[in-house]
């Protein structure tokens, strides 16, 4: 082990199992090249492959004051070269790196190719660096030491690589079971640095290298690494062979030689954790990108390739082989599926969001395209009001409001329905373009709060009636709103600022939008600067407990920005308690992970209730995330739920909550007095009528958990969206008949909730009469 020098310091790390064997004769050969020689002994054992363990040894060198000149050498098995490379690796950004390996599965694999790692809870090599050792020290003399079980997890490395080999030489001299251990290892050698020196940095073809390693890692991880490497890759590459053939990918004579190498050397190769965990387990694999793994299959002997397999998929297919344990116990990993659940729909696009996307889109000179099968009621209000309005404007000359307006003279009719957001997002930007409209409104919009806004725009020059039936009337007494201060004091919607936001860049000068005290559903508002942002417009805010303050610049312009539409938080957080509630898990796809959507909250407190949800984002596509929620017989109750943030979500809490042990209070909800239905009366209202104990507070609910829904219900569900959706998903847990009437209503939301309940055939104690 000379070097070419006379003086400097090697630290050699190993393990407690080694130390005893070849510690003191490997400080004798470093010294005797003139070197000073230092040690560090960790516990031996895959669990010293740890931050705890590598800080240790990184203290340890400081300590001993090593530096850029000086070395590491590992003196062990795969688990010490692969830490003592860590160190090296990122001790002073790098120093030399000796590799002495005395196991056979360090020999043939681990000390070749210059990766090094440590482990983290999630998983198996998770952290690590790419570090080529100066030199690899190869001694079959140092493998003598070795128990079979340790050798064995050796063979199983040889065996691996025998089945990538690119030709089936080394196979057949595994067959023949006549070889030397020195030219297996420098066959073995020869295969990896093949790969290596095409793919240096584990990007490609080098992943032929984890043959195996996926099933294998989770199976380590699982056993708490009471299997050896070795054992687990034995069983991964029984498992591959296996799948390969399942799946059309080798000939059954390719998958049956592997099994019977694999059985010649001894292993056993039966799997005794349930499918479900390891599915979970494989979600943590270095190769995952997005919800898929890069899973190397067989095609032959000796020949292998690289597919792309869905976390879902393996989970089914774990599912299909006897040997191993197929329960599907709900046990979560985080950021992974469990078993792709075969009810599964996607989320309708969200209402908050095209509101907010036609309206921008419309005030850049654009159209935005809709799907028309997937418009709610409310949708269609805001663009056919857009519509009307930009027939009226030259919205490519907004710039120059007064050039902008092609006809003022003429009252333009806009009907609201019931969709407040409607009314309150296009009132301020009529104001803001000067023109003169009647908003004609239906139902309980009528009666929705409305004059803290009107206020605002009459003291900035608009000019605003109300009628008789409800109908609001507006024209400019000096052509547009002016720019200034818009003050608010705990405004009794979000919607106000929205509204305010869209309308105050097109004005001549800059304006503030000043709230005092609280600002509800705020995350709305964040909603809206996103999209605002989408399409060019600046907006400044800042905020503290007691204020909140927009700083919106006049005189911008819209610039158009297409964009898909994020899923419904408001709508899915329906389709998640059917899979909470009901008999069988359901997923509910093409949610945005994360999102500025106030109802993903839903998530949170279903998992406080106790239900198991898994989330997966998609890496490519923010949208294209995925929940999966499993049924939860053994529900608790929330304390207190502040509802301030997602009062849509308080119907479908109120239910979950309803069979919840203890009790459930949800506060802060006043607002849903004044919806399409007073909410928390109707939500009061329909759930005594299904057997639920609760009552009525002045801002909420008070829920008392019962075992079971032993009432039956029959009626309108108040003409409200959110009662009538809420009813439906209390059909799985009630005892008697659940009948709606005129169950139209929920169009306004999400028109086609019916065809996809029943879809997911979750309409067995359901009648729309």
């Amino acid at each position: 082990m000379c070097k070419e020098q006379t003086r400097g310091t090697e630290l050699i790390i190993t393990d407690a199992n080694v130390a005893p064997l070849y510690l003191n004769e490997a400080i004798s050969s470093i010294e005797s090249c003139g070197l000073a020689c230092d040690s560090y002994t960790i516990p031996s054992g895959e669990e010293s492959k740890s931050f705890e363990t590598y800080i240790k040894i990184i203290e340890y060198a400081s300590l001993i004051s090593l530096t850029r000149t000086d070395g590491i050498v590992a003196l062990g098995g795969g688990m010490v070269g692969d830490i003592a490379g860590f160190v090296a690796a990122t001790y002073m950004r790098g120093i030399n790196f000796y590799q002495v390996p005395t196991t056979l599965l360090a020999a043939v694999d681990s000390s070749v190719g210059g990766k090094s790692a440590i482990n983290t809870c999630f998983g198996k090599n998770l952290v690590g660096a790419f570090h080529k050792a100066k030199f690899v020290l190869q001694d079959t003399a140092l493998l003598a030491s070795e128990d079979d079980y340790v050798l064995m997890d050796g063979y199983a490395e040889i065996i691996k690589t025998a089945c990538i080999s690119r030709s089936d030489d080394l196979f057949e001299k595994l067959e023949s079971g006549n070889f030397d251990i020195q030219e297996i290892i420098d066959d073995c050698v020869a295969v990896k640095t093949y790969y290596v020196e095409k793919d240096e940095n584990d990007s490609g073809i080098r992943h032929m290298l984890n043959y195996g390693h996926t099933l294998a890692h989770a199976l380590e991880k699982l056993s708490s690494y009471e299997i050896g490497h070795g054992h687990a890759v034995a069983k991964g590459i029984a498992f591959t062979a296996s799948l390969s053939y399942d799946l059309g990918w080798c000939s059954i004579e390719c998958r049956d030689r592997i099994h019977a190498l694999l059985e010649k050397f001894g292993y056993d190769l039966s799997i005794d954790f349930p499918a479900c965990d390891i599915a979970n387990a494989m979600a943590g694999d270095k190769k995952r990108a997005g919800d898929a793994i890069k899973f190397i299959v067989s095609s032959d002997i000796g020949q292998s390739k690289i597919k792309l397999i869905t976390l879902a998929q393996i989970g089914e297919i774990l599912a299909t082989y006897s040997e191993i344990c197929p329960e599907s116990a709900a046990i979560s990993h985080r950021g992974a599926p469990l078993f792709a659940p075969t009810r599964s729909v996607s989320a309708p696009p969200s209402k908050s969001y095209l509101h907010r996307e036609i309206i921008a889109a419309m005030l850049s000179g654009s159209d935005l395209c809709l799907d028309a099968k997937e418009l709610s009621d409310d949708i269609i209000a805001t663009y056919e009001a857009v519509k009307i309005i930009s027939n009226h404007t030259n919205c490519s000359a907004l710039g120059n409001l007064e050039s902008s307006i092609v006809s003022s003279d003429d009252k333009l009719i806009l009907e609201c329905k019931e969709s407040g957001s409607t009314l309150r997002f296009l009132l301020p930007i009529v104001a803001a373009l000067g023109l003169n409209a009647e908003f004609k409104l239906t139902g309980r919009l009528r009666e929705r709060p409305m004059q803290q806004l009107i206020s605002q725009l009459e003291r900035h020059g608009a000019s605003i009636t109300i009628s008789d039936s409800g109908s609001i009337s507006i024209s400019a007494s000096s052509s547009h709103i002016t720019p200034g201060e818009y003050n608010f004091a705990n405004p009794e919607s979000s919607q106000y600022i929205t509204g305010l936001l869209f309308a105050l860049p097109l004005l001549n000068g800059d304006s503030v939008i000043r709230i005092l005290n609280n600002l509800e559903s705020s995350a709305y508002v964040m909603m809206t600067l996103d999209v605002l942002g989408k399409y060019g417009i600046k907006v400044d805010y800042a905020h503290t407990n007691k204020e909140w303050v927009f700083n919106v610049p006049g005189n911008q312009k819209y610039i158009y920005s297409a964009s898909t539409p994020d899923g419904d938080w408001s709508n899915a957080a329906f389709l998640l308690a059917l899979g909470a509630l009901g008999n069988s898990p359901i997923r509910v796809r093409n949610l945005p992970l994360p999102s500025m959507q106030g109802d993903m909250n839903i998530l949170d407190l279903l998992e406080d209730f106790g239900v198991t949800i898994n989330c997966y984002p998609d890496i490519l596509d923010v949208n294209g995330g995925s929940i999966d929620v499993f049924p939860c017989r053994n529900l608790r109750a929330i304390n207190s739920i502040n509802a301030s943030g997602f009062p849509d979500l308080v119907p479908i809490i109120a239910l979950v909550a309803s069979l919840a042990n203890g009790t459930t209070v949800i506060n802060h909800a006043e607002r849903l007095r004044y919806k399409e239905s007073d909410r928390l009366a109707s939500t009061c209202s329909v759930l005594r009528n299904l057997g639920a104990n609760i009552e009525e507070t002045k801002d909420g609910l008070i829920i008392e958990g019962v075992d079971t829904l032993r009432g039956s219900y029959e009626g309108n569900g108040y003409g409200d969206h959110r009662i009538i959706m809420m009813i439906a998903v209390s059909s799985l847990i009630s005892d008697g008949i659940v009948r709606i009437h005129e169950a139209s209503a929920v169009a306004k939301s999400y028109p086609n909730f019916f065809e996809v309940i029943k879809l997911l055939g979750f309409d067995d104690n359901l009648e729309l009469v």
